[in-house]
C-alpha cells in the first residue's frame, strides 16, 4: 500500500507516460488489491480513483484503457456502497464506447455495476447518459455485442419499470424491430438476441402495460419497421405474441413468467384476431402455469442467507427476489384477463373455447382452479 501511495504522490504515472508496461502492471496490482481488500477497498480510494479517473480518460493510451477498465469494474463489484467520484466518472464510459466496442463486455458488466450500487441516485445524475449509451450500442453491434447488453437493459427495466422504458423509448424501438425482423433464426446468437429482446418487452407489457402500448403505435416506429422490409398490416402487439409464443423455450423461467403474464395481458386487447391465436397462448400458458407450481415446490426449502458482505452479487440476488415479475400471480392474471376477453367477443370466445383440444381445456381449468 505505501509503495503504490509512493508511486502516485512522486507523479510517476505521469512521469512513466512511455512506460505502458510499468502501467500496466501497477493497473493489474490494483485490481488484485481491489479484490483481496473486498468490501474494506475504500481504504485505499485516495489512492486508487485518481490512477483510475486517468486510466478511463478517454484520451489515454489505448494499451492501458481494458487494464483500466477492468480496474473499474473491479472496483464497483467490491464497493459497499457508492461514493460521489466513482459516480461522477459513469460519463467517462460514453467517450469510451463512442470512440470503440472493442470492450463492450466490461463496459457492460460497468453498468450493471452501477445500476445496482448507485440505484436511484445514479439514474437521476446520468439518465440522458444510459440513454444515450444503450442507443449507440443497439443497432451498431454484432449479436455477441447485443448478448452483452441485453441483461444491462433487462436489469435497468426490472429496478426502474416505470421510468426507464420511456428513457430509452428509441432503444426500445430498435428490439421491436430485431424481434419482428431477426434474420435467420436457425442461427443461435440471433435467436438468443431475439429471445432477450422480446423477454425485455414481455417485461414492459406487465409492468408499464400503457407504454408499451403507446410505442408499439408511433410513426417513427412505423418507419424503422418499413425501412427495415417489415409490412405493417397487423396490430404490432400481435405480431410480438407470434414471437412470445415461438420463443417461451429460448428464456429463463422467470422470462418464461413474464411471457405467461404478457400472453394474458394481451387477451385483454379489443382485437378479433387474439381469438385465432387464443389456443396457442392458453397452452402456453397451461405449461407455464406447471413450470412455475414445480419451481415453486421446489424451491420453498430453500431462502437466501444473507453474507457478511454486501457483494454485488448479492445485491443482483436482492433485486430478483424483489423482481415485480415474481410479486404478480400469473394463475390470477389469466382467471381475470379471460373474463374480460370473454365479455369483449361474447360468442366469438365461446367457440374459440370450444376449439381447443380437450386434455389442454382441462389442463387449463385445473391451472386456474376453475370448476
Amino acid at each position: 500500500m505505501e509503495i503504490l501511495e509512493k508511486f502516485v504522490n512522486s507523479k510517476a504515472w505521469e512521469e512513466s507516460s512511455g512506460e505502458s508496461l510499468l502501467q500496466i502492471q501497477l493497473l493489474a496490482a490494483l485490481k488484485n488489491f481491489v479484490i483481496a481488500l473486498g468490501y474494506q477497498s475504500p481504504i485505499c480510494y485516495n489512492m486508487l480513483l485518481p490512477i483510475l479517473r486517468r486510466g478511463i480518460d478517454v484520451n489515454s493510451p489505448d494499451e492501458l484503457l481494458e487494464d483500466s477498465m477492468l480496474l473499474w469494474e473491479a472496483t464497483l463489484s467490491h464497493a459497499p456502497s457508492m461514493v460521489p467520484q466513482l459516480l461522477g466518472y459513469f460519463p467517462c464510459l460514453l467517450e469510451i464506447l463512442e470512440r470503440s466496442f472493442d470492450h463492450l463486455k466490461v463496459a457492460a458488466n460497468i453498468i450493471e455495476g452501477y445500476i445496482i450500487l448507485g440505484g436511484t441516485d445514479f439514474l437521476s445524475l446520468h439518465a440522458s447518459i444510459v440513454a444515450n449509451l444503450l442507443d449507440l450500442v443497439v443497432g451498431n453491434v454484432n449479436d455477441r455485442g447485443l448478448l452483452s447488453i441485453l441483461p444491462v437493459i433487462e436489469i435497468l427495466i426490472q429496478c426502474f419499470p416505470l421510468e426507464v422504458p420511456q428513457l430509452i423509448s428509441s432503444t426500445l424501438q430498435k428490439l421491436i424491430v430485431i424481434c419482428l425482423t431477426g434474420g435467420d433464426d436457425h442461427d443461435p446468437s440471433k435467436t438468443a438476441v431475439k429471445a432477450s429482446s422480446v423477454a425485455i418487452l414481455a417485461r414492459i407489457l406487465v409492468t408499464n402495460t400503457n407504454f408499451l402500448a403507446q410505442i408499439t403505435s408511433e410513426p417513427s416506429l412505423l418507419l424503422l419497421l418499413q425501412k427495415a422490409g417489415y409490412p405493417v398490416d397487423e396490430n404490432i402487439l400481435l405480431c410480438l405474441v407470434d414471437v412470445w409464443l415461438d420463443k417461451v423455450d429460448n428464456v429463463t423461467s422467470i422470462q418464461r413468467k413474464a411471457f405467461g403474464l404478457a400472453l394474458s395481458i394481451i387477451l385483454t386487447l379489443r382485437l378479433p384476431q387474439v381469438l385465432d391465436k387464443l389456443d396457442q397462448i392458453l397452452s402456453v400458458i397451461v405449461e407455464e402455469s406447471e413450470d412455475l407450481t414445480d419451481e415453486e415446490s421446489s424451491s420453498n426449502s430453500r431462502s437466501p442467507s444473507r453474507p457478511h458482505i454486501p457483494s454485488k452479487e448479492f445485491r443482483k440476488r436482492q433485486i430478483k427476489l424483489s423482481d415485480p415479475i415474481n410479486q404478480l400471480s400469473l394463475e390470477n392474471s389469466v382467471r381475470d384477463n379471460l373474463q374480460t376477453c370473454a365479455a369483449l367477443h361474447g360468442d366469438s370466445f365461446n367457440s374459440a373455447i370450444g376449439r381447443m383440444h380437450p386434455a389442454v381445456f382441462a389442463q387449463l381449468k385445473q391451472a386456474l382452479k376453475m370448476s
